[in-house]
Order: structure tokens, then sequence, then C-alpha cells
């Protein structure tokens, strides 16, 4: 097992010995043998060529349990993947983009029941398609009611991300981002929202959980409230307190060198270098829905600051009434996963025994475009975090991930 870079004063990586001996909290005993068969699950499709590489982390009461890096950071040049390797970690910025926003409501710049429209002029006279599956050639209606801050946190907006099959998110994805993931399509974060807002949304304000891209009007709010640039925002507010100094939209050349290679599949469906990589400098759209890299050991701070009720390594990010709201399902019935609702900015399970999946009560997750999930549940006083760099399509490394996870814990 190589070591954590893991860097809390409470934290420290066990040897096997300790992580079959462990007894955490509430009587349970810790069991190796489910990660054990996950290390091995892992090693068959990196051996079958169906998985470049993983890394995976597990803290249990604070402490690295288990660190685990196995595969090739890039196939191409048969490099090694290493410890606290870099990813671009798409949607994992979202929840820290909604931290963000829920510091400035705790200082009274925001309220989550605020229009966009006071921050977003642009937003003004937004349209509802009748029906998006005509895509822009669709009929249309006028918005019910204003967007809020609440609707862009939940996913309740009626906004899009270009994910979906309707011909309207096809449309929206191939505006947004163009057919080939150009992220630099877009001069400037204003520009994408713009072009995002242009769009007709897909349901009225409120009526439905549909995937939106609205975490970039979220980070447009940030950056226009706050009157400081995003990256600034994040790394003072954020990231130097708990010492995440590995997240970042733009990295350097040391940084650049840990990056985790783009991967995809070929012809045969077996792993290779993708044609298109991220760059890791010269960004300049510092958005809310994806941007961000980072480490395991970095968003493991950030996590840990939401299991500990804002407060970690000595700082205090949020109160800890608002980690409460942002743990509290604000959707109802409306997502789309039984068991599960939408907090602010986190998926969260409130009925376990209906979900297809482990959890307990508040289990936070989320995860990103390239294959990279977390979770947070305090329940188990437990985090995981699973990465790797891999187009839509490939190999599902979060679901064996967390079946083995739980079956640990239990």
């Amino acid at each position: 097992m190589k070591k954590s870079n893991f860097n809390h004063k409470y934290s420290s990586v066990f040897g096997v010995f300790w992580l079959v001996c462990i007894v955490v909290g509430h009587g349970q005993g810790f069991r190796q043998s489910p990660l054990d068969s996950l290390y091995t699950h892992y090693e068959r499709s990196i051996s079958n060529k169906t998985l470049a590489g993983v890394e995976a982390l597990l803290i249990l009461n604070d402490r690295v349990v288990w660190h685990q890096v196995q595969g090739l950071a890039d196939v191409s040049a048969k490099t090694p993947l290493q410890t606290n390797s870099i990813y671009y970690i798409q949607s994992m910025t979202k929840p820290i983009i909604s931290v963000a926003i829920m510091q400035l409501v705790e200082r009274g710049l925001l309220a989550l029941d605020d229009p966009i429209e006071m921050y977003i002029p642009e937003a003004k006279g937004l349209l509802v398609a009748n029906n998006p599956d005509l895509g822009l050639d669709s009929p249309t209606r006028k918005v019910n009611r204003s967007l809020t801050i609440l609707d862009l946190l939940t996913h309740t907006s009626g906004l899009s991300h270009g994910l979906g099959e309707i011909k309207l998110d096809q449309q929206l994805f191939k505006a947004l981002y163009d057919e080939t993931l150009n992220y630099r399509s877009h001069n400037s974060l204003e520009d994408r929202v713009t072009t995002l807002l242009s769009f007709p949304l897909v349901a009225q304000p409120g009526t439905e959980w549909y995937y939106s891209a609205g975490a970039d009007i979220l980070a447009l709010i940030l950056q226009r409230v706050s009157k400081q640039s995003i990256p600034t925002y994040l790394k003072t507010n954020i990231f130097e307190p708990l010492d995440m100094h590995d997240t970042g939209y733009n990295l350097n050349e040391l940084q650049s060198r840990r990056v985790m290679k783009l991967h995809s599949r070929n012809e045969r469906n077996t792993v290779k270098r993708h044609e298109q990589q991220v760059p890791t400098s010269g960004n300049t759209i510092y958005g809310g829905t994806h941007g961000l890299f980072s480490t395991a050991s970095d968003y493991a701070q950030f996590c840990l600051m939401i299991l500990h009720n804002g407060t970690w390594n000595g700082a205090q990010i949020l109160k800890s009434d608002t980690v409460k709201n942002i743990r509290t399902n604000h959707t109802a019935d409306l997502y789309n996963e039984e068991g599960a609702g939408f907090g602010l900015g986190f998926s969260v399970i409130s009925i376990p025994e209906k979900m297809n999946r482990p959890g307990g009560v508040g289990q936070l997750q989320w995860g990103g475009y390239f294959s990279t999930h977390f979770f947070i549940d305090p329940e188990k006083k437990a985090i995981g975090i699973i990465l790797t760099q891999q187009m839509p399509g490939g190999e599902d490394i979060n679901t064996p991930f967390q079946n083995n996870v739980y079956r640990a814990l239990n």
C-alpha cells in the first residue's frame, strides 16, 4: 500500500494489520476482505484493458483506512498512476461552487429565494419549450415565475445541461461545448451563461428535477456579488483554509506532470488515450458546472469539512445550520432516484431501504463526467472517493467501489 499525502494532523494510513483489526464507532468491525475483492476487480479490468487506472480513498472516523492506486496514468506512454495524481473532476466542481454560494447566503449577500435576475439581468424574459423533443423548433411559453438561487442549487430551475437524449439537450451541448468537448469554445463564463440562457427551459421552474448547467450561473453570481474572480474567491475562502493546494482551474508545470490523461475506448472496445485532452493551463472560463482539477486528498479535505458540519482543519467554512440545510432534501419527490432527494449541491439519501445502492440517511454524493465520484456518510462517519479519467461509456468504477466499501463497513 502506498502512503497517502493526506495532511491533516489526525489522519494516517494504516497497514493491512490495522485495517483488519480496527474497530470503528457503534461497535462495527471494519473488514478488509471486501476491499481486497475490489482491488482484484480493478486489477482484472486493467489487465483486460477496459480500464486505464484508478485511485480509491476511504476515510473512516477522520482516518485514511484505505488509499489504493492501480494501473496507468497514460496507456500510450505506459506511465504508472501515482498516489495523489491530479484529475479533472468535472461536475464535482458543482458542490464546491454550491458551498461558496452558501457562504454568501450566510453573510447576507444572497438569499435562497432571490430571483437570479437581481444578479443576472440576462435572465429576464426566459421561455419554456412546449416540446423539448423538437429542440429549438418547439413552440414556447413564458416562465410563470423567476428562477431563484434555490432552483439553481437543486436543479429544479428548468434549465438543461445538454447531457440528455432529447433534441434540445443535444443542441445545447453543441452550443455550450461543441461536439468534441471543446471547453474553450467560449471566451468567458459570461459568454457561456449567455448561450445557456438563450435556450428555452425544458420545464417551468420548480416543477421538475432536471440536471442542469445552472451552476455556471451560480459561479457568475459568486463573481458579481463577491466582486472577486472565482479562482481568487475559492482559493481564499475554501482551498487555502482547507489546505487544498492542488485544486484549481489552472495548474503549474509540476502539477501538470501529475495529471492522469483522459481515456476512451477504441474500435476493439479496449481503453486508449483520448485524442483530446483538457488543457491544464491558460484556462479562462472559471465555471461552476465543471472546470476544477483536484486530487483525492484535496477533495477529502472538502468532504471532511462537510462531514464535520462546516469546520475542519481549524477553519470554519460554513455554519453547522448551513450544512444541515445542505443535507436536507429540497426537492420533495422530484428527484429521479427512489429513496433519495437533492439538497443544496449534492444528492442526499432520505430512505435507505428504498435505494438500490448502499448508504445511510443523509449520505451525500455526486460524480463527474470523466468517472470521478465521492460520497459522505454521516451515519458511518465515512468518506469515499474514487477517481479515474475516462469518457462516458467506459467501465463503471463507482458501483463496485460503493458496494465493496459498504460491505467492509457493515
